[in-house]
């Protein structure tokens, strides 16, 4: 089966398309952080909780899943 190269009109819209997915992602990326962040606002009002024990859980997980990767990478 012989391969077809892509005019260059084919690449631009290609390309295009890409960008217009990359910038919905990354829309969806703030709402999604924006909403956490109020979800823990509202936690902290309500609930009179501290987020600094979630921020710490968080951080331990990173670094826990960053040292498997590190090991991971040295086999």
């Amino acid at each position: 089966m012989k391969k077809k190269k892509l005019t260059n009109k084919e690449l631009t819209d290609s390309i295009t398309g890409l960008s217009q997915n990359d910038e919905i992602l990354w829309k969806e990326i703030l709402d999604v952080k924006q909403v956490f962040g109020l979800y823990l606002e509202y936690r902290k009002e309500s609930y009179k909780e501290d987020n600094e024990g979630f921020n710490n859980f968080v951080k331990a997980k990173i670094e826990e899943f960053e040292q498997k990767k590190r090991s991971e990478i040295k086999k």
